[in-house]
């Protein structure tokens, strides 16, 4: 990408972007121990903190935290020479990473407090403006399906925290126990996972291998589709607030449109992955073949929901619905994300970081595995894997050791490498 098309653009300093990527990974960090701790409580008795509080912060760190810090680093990395207002995006950056740690910290201790809620407020303001600058930057990218993807996820973060405003009006007039009150919760969260983390990966993948010469394309029809299918798979979660039977109707037409629209999309990117340039021996390069599989395994984890038994066990196995959401964000959000910047040079390649990145793929596959397997005991009716909790417990714990030594990675003084 070059300025000279664009001569009051400001190349942003790498130094800078790496720097997001290690703040990323400390609040991807505590985000992990909050889970390991959520695990644990269901070994030992934990007296001075509730279980509750602890998913609050745990979830709320990991969306708005992690995987928000991460993504404006890899937006910022693809789009230098077309950036106007780097100074901006820095502090703006640096705002939302004090502000959910703050959050965090709130979240663990009181819960659901004006504290932890104003706290979110000041991060949905963040964004707002931050979304509004990328938006303004991406229209400048040459490549219009990295600008169109990145676009619509933009649009779509904004979209979901409709479901968070909604939520004191439902809370005063209607009372936490609405279906309201949780179709308001899943309509954010779905348009989070499935729109804005989605898309926002889907379109820095488009720039990643455009930097390999590989020019990654989505027809008009094939984007409608994306889009109408975003749509139309809330019609699950919508069905768990309120089952009338045309949301799950809706939900299966949603289902097979985005299967038919992700083989398309993915077909050219295993290709390009394929390709004998390829350093297959680069464990970013399967970081990203991880990720992949893992948006084709949520693509076939949402197909088993055409049949009536699975879309019940949705929503009354708690397994199946943890497992689905660390799919997304472990699987396909985060390996992708991680294996993108080890490429890039965003984070070293040295011993440390790949015995870490190992770790972290060990506990993703084995928790993953726990859970669904638990899920299909139960689905089935027998009994639960023995000591459950325990070996969930134990596999978990490989994911914070897992980022603890990726973090040290950066200690470590690096060779010349790719970033740039």
């Amino acid at each position: 990408m070059s300025t000279q098309n664009n001569p009051k653009a400001v190349v942003t300093n790498p130094k800078q972007v790496q720097s997001f990527v290690v703040w990323g990974l400390v609040l991807f960090l505590i985000a992990a121990l909050l889970g390991t701790s959520m695990r644990l409580f269901w070994v030992v008795e934990l007296p001075y903190f509730e279980y509750t509080n602890v998913l609050h912060a745990h979830s709320h760190l990991a969306m708005l935290g992690w995987g928000f810090t991460i993504i404006c680093a890899l937006f910022i990395h693809f789009l230098k020479g077309y950036i106007q207002k780097p100074k901006l995006y820095w502090g703006l950056v640096l705002a939302n990473i004090l502000v959910c740690s703050l959050m965090t910290v709130s979240f663990v201790l009181k819960g659901y407090t004006i504290l932890s809620i104003s706290l979110l407020t000041a991060h949905l303001l963040i964004a707002y403006y931050l979304g509004f600058l990328l938006l303004s930057d991406l229209k400048k990218l040459r490549n219009q399906t990295a600008t169109l993807l990145g676009r619509w996820a933009i649009y779509w973060m904004f979209i979901s925290t409709i479901g968070v405003w909604f939520l004191p009006l439902v809370i005063v007039n209607l009372g936490k126990l609405h279906p309201l009150y949780l179709a308001s919760i899943e309509f954010f969260l779905h348009l989070q996972f499935n729109g804005w983390f989605v898309f926002a990966v889907l379109s820095i993948l488009v720039l990643f291998f455009e930097l390999q010469g590989k020019i990654l394309k989505i027809s008009r029809l094939e984007f409608f589709g994306l889009q109408i299918s975003l749509v139309l798979t809330y019609g699950l979660p919508a069905y768990w607030s309120y089952p009338f039977e045309i949301l799950a109707y809706l939900n299966s037409l949603g289902v097979l449109i985005q299967a038919v629209v992700f083989g398309r999309l993915l077909i050219p990117m295993v290709k390009a992955l394929k390709d004998p340039t390829q350093d297959k021996s680069d464990l970013g390069y399967w970081l990203i073949v991880l990720g992949l599989i893992s948006l084709f395994a949520k693509i076939v984890v949402q197909l088993t929901l055409l049949l009536p038994a699975f879309l019940h066990a949705s929503s009354d196995i708690r397994q199946f619905f943890v497992g689905f959401i660390h799919l997304i964000m472990l699987g396909f959000f985060t390996m992708t994300s991680v294996g993108i910047c080890l490429r890039r040079g965003l984070i070293p390649q040295n011993m440390l970081s790949k015995v870490g990145l190992l770790m972290l793929i060990i506990a993703f596959i084995l928790t993953e595995l726990t859970l669904f397997s638990q899920g299909l005991l139960l689905w089935n009716s027998f009994d639960s894997i023995p000591k459950y909790y325990e070996i969930l417990l134990g596999f978990t714990l490989f994911l914070p050791l897992g980022i603890l030594l990726v973090l040290a990675s950066f200690a470590v003084k690096q060779p010349k490498g790719l970033l740039h």
